[in-house]
């Protein structure tokens, strides 16, 4: 199950240094490989937000229903970057060519994922990670884009030292991972878009630097960061609030809560 709603100091752990292959020299023309082998894994994990980007773009279709704007989404970062992305979205009864029944709708929320890491030498992407790592190939494309050998690797753009390596995308969209709850399974989401609705936002305008500026809570190191926008309606126009950390989460988290324990629910049910 792809909890939407974790915690939002949960601890990611610090990237750990993959373990070299048994066939990898340590060093290749002074170029330090077991280096450059962390930062493939890295460069690989990082490939995941794009991937989910262009699946979220894909809107599914619900039988005799017409998808709506999206009302809330969230995306969800590690260490590795981008790792999943999530929406709840209205879909109403379909009335003739373009109208709909605003009296007969229901809610879906959509959680992607690719739940396959490089780190773990069983999964498709550890598979990938460790066959497609040439270290002949790869000393010889830093070379030939004047890097020199005592150069900082995890300063230096990944798309340009591993230009001449295999690209991951294909491993990473064919273990894509689509999890939908909608709100006829789930009464407590609409219970919960309910309780939110018509919900006073109160945010005091403070842009950096404009005046005295008030504190902002950081981060604890490591921890799973998040970014949830809520997209409204207002009499002058369609607003989304875009908010890091708590500044959205808190206002949004029993909403996540309730969706959660359905899916968990749910998959109990479904289970043999």
């Amino acid at each position: 199950m792809l909890a939407c709603g974790a915690a939002i100091h949960a601890i990611a752990a610090p990237p750990p240094p993959p373990p070299p292959r048994n066939d990898l020299p340590m060093t290749l023309d002074g170029y330090n490989i077991v280096g450059l082998y962390g930062r493939y894994a890295d460069w690989l994990e990082r490939h995941k937000g794009q991937i989910i980007d262009d699946a979220m773009k894909d809107i599914p279709d619900r039988p005799g229903y017409r998808p709506q704007a999206q009302i809330v989404t969230y995306k969800k970062f590690s260490d590795y970057g981008h790792y999943q992305s999530g929406e709840i979205r209205g879909y109403c009864r379909a009335v003739g060519q373009w109208d709909v029944d605003r009296n007969d709708c229901l809610f879906v929320l959509r959680k992607v994922n690719i739940p396959v890491a490089a780190l773990d030498e069983h999964s498709p992407l550890g598979e990938f990670f460790r066959q497609s790592f040439d270290p002949a190939t790869l000393v010889a494309a830093l070379r030939r884009e004047g890097i020199e050998p005592d150069s900082d690797v995890w300063s230096l753009d990944a798309a340009r030292i591993f230009s001449e390596l295999p690209s991951p995308a294909t491993v990473l969209r064919a273990n894509i991972r689509t999890e939908l709850v909608d709100s006829a399974q789930c009464p407590q989401m609409q219970a919960e878009l309910s309780r939110l609705e018509g919900k006073d936002m109160a945010y005091a305008v403070d842009m950096t630097g404009v005046g005295k500026d008030g504190p902002v809570e950081a981060p604890a190191p490591h921890s799973i960061m998040r970014e949830d926008a809520l997209h409204i309606r207002t009499a002058k126009g369609l607003v989304t609030v875009i908010g890091k950390q708590r500044s959205m989460y808190d206002m949004l988290s029993p909403l996540y809560a309730a969706v959660d324990d359905c899916a968990e629910q749910l998959a109990q049910k479904a289970a043999p």
